[in-house]
């Protein structure tokens, strides 16, 4: 019995233990994915995906699409029945149905010249014209949030630029107050170090203002207004490749959801052509029904068949509408293919410039200036240039390295347009 209890309290403190455990390892993996999920930086891609999903112009763009898919259910459905109820010389000195005839009927509209069939054609070229514009809006959003992702890193390179700019101040100042308590220089010199310092930190307060606008816009294009923005990942900057402008046309016109939607446009003109002609023909309204003469008390059964005449009203009016519409269609679809084409050529201009400058401050202009500054430096530490030489050589490499990030942003840009406008990755564009 002994050996019993002695089993049982065993086994509790094992359950115990167990749970205890089990629930330390739960909190400690729950506490580390939170962690994870907090320090998780965010990529270009990811920005991309979010502003997909939340940002409001997509979404109401989808529930347009939505919309009419409702509108082609609607479409397909024939016209309702009708029930008439009808009493007739029903006497006025005995109010009531004994001496009246009455009558029940239904009648029901038959739609001909396939109207219906054609109605239903155009709600479903309207709700893939929606669903191509759509589309066309994703690109948009696409392409904005992919530029303010690259304006933030932008921002965040011209805020560390202006800060390493008022280390470079600092220390020329530094310098310049060395060699003017050595004798070595008037006071002049002094106070210009301080001037630059001065304007050095000027720019590191407009550059944390630009940064944090930038980081407003890239909120706003994602739909994540009020949400901290995590930290961001550098975009690499790998070679971009050199390809042929007429590549990148073929790409467009075949590929361009716009255009697509500005073609089928076109010929939703052409069938609201037809539909109007149709209209043209009258539809039948067919009835069937029963009345009972009160006064003889017989039971009859009553049939009819109306049909409109269209003698004033055969939909003239609309059919010419859609005539005039389908030819401005055309000119549109026109319009829109060229204006395209030029945002295209203006996007290939740039980016084949600035792809040729962004390699030419790599290599070449930014290093120079390093090189120059460097050079002042020594020469002024040593007496052989004065602070002139210094801040003209300071005042070069600031001005390269923010000409630079220019230069790098318009690539950016470029690249992003680009893509917007063939639906195909730089890279992978052969």
């Amino acid at each position: 019995m002994n050996f019993h209890k002695i089993l049982n309290t065993v086994s509790c403190i094992f359950i115990f233990t167990f749970f205890i455990v089990s629930s330390c390892h739960i909190f400690v993996i729950a506490s580390d994915l939170e962690l994870q999920h907090k320090e998780c930086p965010l990529t270009i891609e990811d920005a991309v995906n979010i502003a997909i999903n939340n940002n409001p112009i997509i979404l109401s763009k989808k529930h347009q699409v939505e919309a009419a898919k409702g509108k082609t259910k609607q479409a397909k459905l024939m016209p309702n029945p009708e029930i008439n109820l009808l009493a007739e010389e029903m006497p006025t000195e005995e109010i009531g149905l004994n001496q009246s005839q009455n009558m029940v009927s239904l009648s029901q509209k038959l739609e001909i010249g396939g109207k219906r069939g054609l109605r239903t054609d155009v709600a479903k070229k309207e709700e893939n014209i929606l669903s191509l514009e759509a589309q066309t809006t994703i690109w948009n959003i696409t392409a904005q949030t992919k530029k303010a992702f690259f304006d933030l890193l932008t921002a965040q390179d011209e805020l560390n630029l202006a800060k390493k700019t008022v280390e470079i101040a600092l220390n020329s100042k530094n310098l310049s107050d060395k060699k003017f308590k050595a004798g070595d220089i008037p006071k002049l010199e002094v106070l210009k170090a301080e001037v630059e310092l001065s304007n050095a930190k000027t720019n590191v307060v407009e550059a944390e203002r630009n940064m944090l606008n930038a980081t407003k816009r890239l909120q706003t294009v994602m739909g994540t207004t009020g949400t901290p923005l995590q930290k961001i990942v550098p975009v690499p900057l790998t070679d971009a490749p050199l390809f042929k402008l007429e590549k990148l046309e073929e790409l467009l016109l075949k590929n361009y959801p716009d255009l697509k939607a500005q073609k089928s446009i076109v010929n939703l003109s052409l069938l609201k052509i037809k539909e109007a002609k149709r209209k043209n023909i009258p539809d039948i309204d067919v009835s069937i029904g029963y009345k009972r003469l009160s006064a003889t008390d017989d039971d009859t059964i009553q049939a009819g068949i109306s049909l409109p005449l269209p003698f004033f009203n055969r939909n003239q009016g609309n059919i010419i509408e859609a005539k005039e519409l389908s030819h401005k269609a055309k000119e549109d679809e026109a319009a829109a293919r060229n204006e395209l084409l030029l945002q295209l050529d203006n996007a290939y201009s740039m980016y084949a410039s600035t792809r040729e400058l962004v390699r030419s401050f790599i290599d070449t202009i930014v290093p120079q200036a390093e090189e120059s500054l460097k050079m002042s430096k020594q020469g002024y530490e040593h007496g052989e240039f004065d602070f002139l030489e210094v801040l003209d050589a300071q005042r070069t490499l600031i001005t390269a390295n923010v000409s630079y990030l220019k230069a790098l942003n318009d690539l950016f840009t470029s690249m992003t347009e680009i893509e917007r406008l063939v639906g195909v990755k730089i890279s992978d564009i052969k």
